[in-house]
């Protein structure tokens, strides 16, 4: 699976192993990627609603801090932080900038957490953060590292976030390593010695806690990769044989194009000589190829090189090639491929839109999911960091049905 995200990153990145000099990108996983987003969030829209506060003391209030005390926490002080739902909308955008490196990965971690002016919101791609532990695929640990140089000395912060079911608490541990080189984790050291994580506890331990206080998002497909890993695998994990024979075959339509260029092959004798070099038409030395006159060999003084271009059988092949490639990854055709060549009849339209809808409403109801799930932590934070008791959220999450309806449509029909 390792070796998976980094295929995926690299091609989403337009850095796949088969680009070379005249290879270039077509940028296709990107365009899978941002076509899928578009499709799953036109329409989206949520809301958190939650009951009043009533005070009282907190249900979920720690049993032992083991180390010391939340210096953001006071006992009995009602704080001005912003209502859930306001932090709720306010991540909508970063969601939705980050949700195209999130299918491409394959998933991506929802991490609520607290800070002094309340809940913030952390989305990390599948391949930024490690998976610990599975209980019936339900992610219960993960790993999120973090990086920083200070002189040439490399420090490695590993948030180690480990939930308990059968006990129904929540532990967050937090370890430093200091290292001559980015490459390796090196030594265990304080996280004193960073002045940015030099507040933070090293260990902490939540109780009466229903839900993980994180929340993991993946692409709801099998695991073709590695079936037994609970992993979840990119948006174009099967079509990344089929996006590499597109970079290529787009190379030879424009070595095509290039090779058949119109040009006329003249003799030197009909230009000036500038520098012991014949002087072209200014603007049009792309067009004239110039070669010695030699009266033995039969050639005229000018000829035109303009031979058949293949265009046709060229982009025929090419416009297959993108039709796997949205078959591969559940998106209608015409996404990519020419629209005129595809939709030759209503039920094969139908049939494309429907296999488009299907894959988007399954990702749209793991987001959903996980999405609800990131609320429940959001709300324990909130009640236990400020000492409140609450009713449970509610996340009211549409999605709309306009993926396989037009609205226009079906709004003239309805008049």
């Amino acid at each position: 699976m390792q070796t998976a995200f980094q295929m995926w990153e690299d091609v989403y990145r337009n850095d796949a192993p088969w680009l070379k000099k005249r290879v270039r990108s077509l940028r296709i996983p990107s365009s899978v990627c941002k076509e899928l987003k578009r499709l799953i969030m036109t329409e989206f829209s949520a809301s958190i609603t939650y009951p009043h506060y009533n005070g009282g003391s907190s249900p979920v209030k720690s049993q032992h801090d083991l180390q010391k005390t939340d210096a953001n926490r006071t006992e009995g002080v009602t704080f001005p932080h912003p209502p859930l739902d306001t932090v709720f909308q306010k991540s909508i955008p970063m969601l939705r900038r980050k949700l195209d490196f999130g299918l491409a990965m394959g998933g991506m971690l929802f991490k609520p957490y607290w800070t002094a002016n309340g809940i913030q919101l952390d989305f990390v791609p599948q391949n930024q953060y490690l998976p610990i532990h599975y209980t019936a695929d339900f992610c219960d640990a993960v790993a999120c590292p973090e990086t920083v140089t200070i002189e040439k000395v490399s420090y490695t912060r590993i948030e180690i976030h480990n939930y308990d079911r059968a006990s129904q608490t929540h532990t967050i541990e937090n370890r430093c390593f200091r290292s001559d080189s980015p490459a390796f984790l090196g030594k265990e050291c304080s996280l004193s010695e960073v002045p940015v994580w030099s507040g933070m506890l090293a260990y902490k331990k939540f109780y009466n806690v229903r839900n993980p206080l994180f929340s993991v998002f993946q692409i709801p497909d099998s695991n073709s990769i590695d079936p037994d890993s609970p992993l979840g695998i990119s948006a174009f994990s099967d079509a990344v044989d089929f996006i590499r024979d597109a970079d290529e075959q787009w190379e030879r339509i424009l070595w095509e194009l290039e090779s058949s260029e119109r040009a006329i092959d003249a003799s030197e004798d009909l230009f000036r000589f500038k520098g012991g070099k014949p002087e072209l038409p200014k603007g049009r030395e792309r067009m004239f190829r110039t070669f010695s006159n030699n009266p033995n060999t039969g050639t005229g003084i000018f000829e035109t090189f303009s031979p058949e271009i293949r265009d046709s059988s060229y982009f025929n092949a090419f416009n297959q090639m993108l039709r796997r490639i949205e078959s591969s990854c559940g998106l209608s055709y015409g996404t990519l491929s020419e629209v005129s060549d595809v939709e030759k009849t209503a039920e094969e339209v139908k049939s494309s839109k429907q296999r488009s809808f299907s894959r988007v409403s399954d990702i749209q109801e793991s987001l959903r999911t996980s999405l609800e799930t990131m609320v429940s932590g959001m709300q324990y934070l909130r009640d236990y960091y400020e000492n409140r008791q609450n009713g449970d959220v509610t996340l009211k999450c549409t999605f709309g049905d306009g993926i396989l309806e037009d609205a226009d449509k079906e709004f003239n029909r309805r008049l």
